[in-house]
């Protein structure tokens, strides 16, 4: 009886701690996207713009690198590729507007799951968690010619 209810309430605990990692990386990719909706003035606003969203996205993930023993990957892309990532984060592939910018927050954990998993239970653990938001700046602005 014991084993059973172990077993039961050891898979409601890793349950409990995907949904909050992949809330956190809705999370974290909705706040970036907001982030690279804010002004930002001059000559590379663009990329500034990119620079704080990734350091968004960043912050709302650090308790994920302090649990996980890696680092999830985030990359902030427009429709001519990412303008910034972290741990080896990538573009979706999607098709983006001129003025649209996306980020994909995603975290392997499959390979670095929060708390260890049984024998056989891998099969029930997701190998990728993933978030993607995206962003349109509206306007007539384009995020490949460094306007803003």
């Amino acid at each position: 009886m014991f084993v059973v209810f172990f077993v039961l309430f050891y898979g409601a605990v890793t349950y409990g701690f995907i949904f909050t990692a992949q809330q956190t990386l809705n999370l974290a990719a909705n706040d970036a996207a907001r982030m690279v909706l804010r002004w930002q003035q001059g000559q590379g606003a663009m990329q500034a713009r990119a620079a704080a969203a990734l350091a968004v996205a960043n912050n709302r993930v650090s308790w994920l690198s302090a649990m996980g023993a890696t680092r999830p990957a985030v990359a902030v892309c427009t429709r001519s590729g990412a303008l910034s990532t972290a741990g080896g984060g990538a573009c979706s592939g999607g098709l983006l507007d001129a003025d649209q910018f996306e980020v994909v927050v995603s975290y392997a954990y499959g390979a670095h799951p929060l708390i260890p998993t049984f024998p056989g239970m891998g099969l029930a653990v997701p190998a990728l968690l993933s978030s993607r938001a995206t962003a349109k700046l509206g306007n007539g602005m384009s995020t490949s010619t460094g306007s803003s």
